[in-house]
């Protein structure tokens, strides 16, 4: 890149947000390019603007319902926590009270927050609280007695959490998905991103002589952290 190209280049391709960020910051160019008594050099933009605008809201919908349909099965995260909730309130009257009867000292191992740590845990802690109990039964598998449909209650945890954990990925992933940066937005966020460049020059021009006034038009500071790729975070 020669020196100071990037002065002259447009930004809003570079910004280092989410789709959702990006769409409401277009969100509320919109609105502004719109309102009463703007210059008419910057509302020759707006049709534009919008039509790109809407474009890549209706792209953005159909991203996040085409993620939200990609995890295993038709079985959600809550589904999942439901099954091993159920799992752990039977497993806990028919095979731990009985078993800590006798080790009252080893509860802490299996509820080092009390019962309701696992079965009220947030959705923040379930995968980290459910597989300590997973392994503090497997642990203790070889006494603990058997659940009262057979199985050992270290490998039925087992099987459940492998459940919990492929619809907890899943939902990551696709939570992920959905805050890819602005240089892969592709053909509908790059139209976006230079309609919105369209304005942002053109109120520089209307402004020139007070170009703090451009800023009315874009909403930077809406932007969580605001930054170009390879560049640091930019104070406006």
């Amino acid at each position: 890149m020669a020196y100071q190209d990037d002065k002259y280049e447009n930004f809003l391709l570079k910004l280092g947000v989410s789709r959702p960020a990006f769409a409401k910051f277009a969100d509320f160019a919109v609105e502004a390019v719109t309102a009463p008594g703007v210059d008419p050099l910057i509302v020759g933009h707006g049709a534009a603007l919008k039509a790109a605008h809407d474009a890549f809201r209706v792209e953005l919908v159909e991203r996040i319902g085409a993620a939200g349909g990609s995890q295993t099965g038709t079985q959600t995260e809550t589904d999942a926590f439901a099954k091993f909730k159920a799992f752990i309130t039977t497993t806990n009257v028919s095979t731990l009270q009985p078993y800590l009867l006798t080790r009252p000292a080893d509860a802490p191992l299996f509820y080092p927050d009390k019962l309701s740590g696992l079965t009220q845990a947030t959705k923040k802690t379930r995968l980290t609280r459910l597989t300590a109990y997973t392994e503090a039964l497997e642990a203790a598998d070889a006494t603990l007695p058997a659940l009262p449909d057979g199985p050992r209650p270290g490998a039925a945890a087992r099987a459940l959490l492998t459940a919990y954990e492929a619809v907890f990925k899943a939902k990551t992933s696709s939570r992920t998905t959905l805050k890819d940066a602005i240089a892969d937005l592709g053909p509908v966020g790059i139209a976006l991103a230079e309609c919105l460049w369209e304005v942002h020059c053109a109120a520089l021009y209307v402004h020139r002589k007070e170009p703090k006034q451009a800023r009315k038009y874009f909403d930077y500071a809406g932007l969580p952290g605001f930054i170009t790729k390879g560049s640091r975070k930019k104070t406006l």
